[in-house]
């Protein structure tokens, strides 16, 4: 028996609400309506700001400080130490003509840059050595009144003794302490740039192994710079830009005069002979 076209089905009650649910769920706006672009815009501008203040942050930083020290602005003071084997020498004396990066004996480094030739990125340690008379390679150390340490001078004693000895520089930040481990260099010492004030340096010849040693002594001094100038060091000659060089001034003493001591000369005596 055949069975006739019976026509299209009939699609039931719960099969007709999950189909309008599934278009309904499509469509989010009706014909004609703007996609609501305020949030992400409001996102985008964030970024953007964001970046903006960023970069404004930066240029405000980089032109109030430039590159530091700033010449005819900024002064600052560094320890300083020479440390042969186990023990830091005296501190090298202030030299005989001012400048720049130099010292005043009291084992600190004062740099005053006057112009961009001792500024920012040229304000290194090699300034310092010239200014002092010092001269210094990884072959060895020579101070201006011609003292040598060489590498392979022997340090220490007995089983200690050693001739393994190496030219070092050690580099500590502002605030250290001798629980703070410095920053060791091997070569290229006076390329060194001071980028920090009341920072510290130890040039040193040690045994190669040597990976830390005390603070410089004048570390105490940065507390108070101009007080630990010793009173017995002469100024040297001081020249501001743009102006002569002033010499310091020096009180001759008054000439004495010596008075030669009066002598009285014995009176002659007269003998008469008796007849």
């Amino acid at each position: 028996m055949s069975v006739g076209y019976r026509g299209p089905a009939m699609a039931t009650p719960s099969t007709s609400k999950k189909i309008q649910r599934v278009q309904q769920s499509g469509v989010t706006r009706r014909v004609g309506q703007r996609r609501p672009l305020g949030f992400p815009a409001a996102v985008v501008a964030i970024i953007v700001v964001g970046l903006v203040l960023v970069w404004f942050a930066r240029d405000a930083r980089i032109n109030v400080d430039g590159d530091r020290p700033r010449a005819n602005q900024d002064k600052w003071y560094e320890a300083y130490g020479l440390y042969i084997c186990d023990s830091y020498q005296a501190n090298p004396p202030a030299p005989a003509e001012s400048n720049d990066i130099s010292t005043r004996g009291n084992g600190l480094i004062d740099v005053f840059p006057f112009s961009d030739a001792t500024a920012g990125d040229n304000a290194t340690l090699g300034k310092f050595f010239s200014s002092i008379g010092l001269k210094v390679t990884t072959d060895g150390i020579t101070t201006a009144d011609g003292t040598k340490y060489e590498a392979g001078d022997e340090c220490g004693v007995g089983k200690k003794k050693t001739d393994k000895t190496v030219v070092k520089l050690f580099v500590w930040p502002p605030q250290a302490s001798d629980k703070t481990k410095p920053e060791v260099i091997t070569d290229d010492f006076g390329d060194v740039r001071i980028d920090e004030d009341k920072g510290a340096y130890a040039l040193a010849l040690v045994p190669e192994s040597t990976d830390q040693i005390d603070l410089p002594g004048s570390v105490s001094n940065l507390a108070d710079p101009e007080a630990s100038v010793p009173a017995t060091t002469s100024a040297p000659a001081t020249t501001v830009p743009g102006e002569t060089t002033v010499a310091p001034e020096t009180t001759a003493a008054p000439a004495e005069t010596t008075v030669a001591p009066t002598t009285t000369a014995p009176k002659a005596t007269t003998t008469t002979a008796k007849g």
